[in-house]
């Protein structure tokens, strides 16, 4: 795999998210099947121990953006503000029937695992991929939409179709945002942090279509400007996210 991360890095990233792919449906399904829904949590945590063994031997833990925010950066990261102000939408709607300790722990667990993974493999490999075949804006848009679309993998999951489009939605927009974010300060550990946080809204609270759609029109009210804010931030200051080094292709 190292060496595909050097020569074929696209063909890298789409391998890595087809293995998360896998590994969260193999953990539901055994998970389903033994009562022991925290297996999939588990299963990402030992996946996210692995890429982070896997980049550091080949030290390309900071190119991927784990690491803090640039120096020259740091008020940057007051540009996830609006990010985590929409963690908070989702509480609107008051907690889920049932929520107890062990569920939270499970969520937790879950939603650790999601974030850290999947802001790996979209933020950090497919974005560098993407930023190494062309320009940096496309990367972030084309990162941005795969990682929204690939949701619809969720539909395995026992996902409604009203409830997918939605999230769809959402996703694409936040996963643009988030790449932005990324590239502007050099560091994918803020988008993290929020992305666990996040999804940890959703699953501590009720989810029915109408209050997905207020959750997703409120998002896009507030992240189709912060985007196009971001863009010309870009524009301005240029990216802090290490570029690709001319050899890889």
């Amino acid at each position: 795999m190292r060496n595909l991360l050097d020569t074929h890095p696209l063909a890298h990233a789409l391998i890595w998210i087809a293995v998360y792919i896998v590994a969260v449906n193999i953990g539901d399904a055994v998970g389903e099947l033994l009562a022991f829904p925290s297996l999939t949590g588990i299963l990402l945590i030992v996946l996210s121990v692995v890429l982070v063994v896997s980049l550091r031997g080949a030290r390309r833990l900071a190119f991927f953006g784990l690491r803090r925010v640039q120096p020259g950066r740091g008020r940057s990261t007051l540009w996830y503000v609006p990010l985590f102000a929409i963690v908070l939408v989702p509480y609107v709607n008051g907690f889920a029937v049932g929520v107890d300790a062990p569920s939270v722990l499970s969520a937790l667990l879950l939603v650790a695992g999601v974030a850290f993974v999947e802001e790996l493999l979209f933020r950090g490999f497919l974005l560098q991929a993407l930023r190494s075949q062309g320009s940096t804006t496309s990367a972030i848009l084309i990162s941005g939409v795969t990682f929204g679309v690939g949701h619809v993998v969720n539909l395995l999951r026992g996902y409604a179709l009203a409830e997918q489009l939605l999230q769809i939605v959402a996703a694409v927009v936040i996963g643009i945002a988030l790449a932005y974010c990324a590239v502007l300060t050099g560091s994918i550990l803020p988008g993290i942090v929020f992305h666990a946080l996040f999804n940890l809204g959703a699953a501590l609270t009720p989810s029915t279509v109408r209050a997905d759609a207020i959750t997703v029109a409120v998002i896009a009210v507030v992240m189709i400007p912060y985007v196009l804010f971001l863009r010309a931030r870009l524009a301005r200051v240029g990216p802090a996210l290490d570029s690709p080094p001319a050899s890889v292709s």
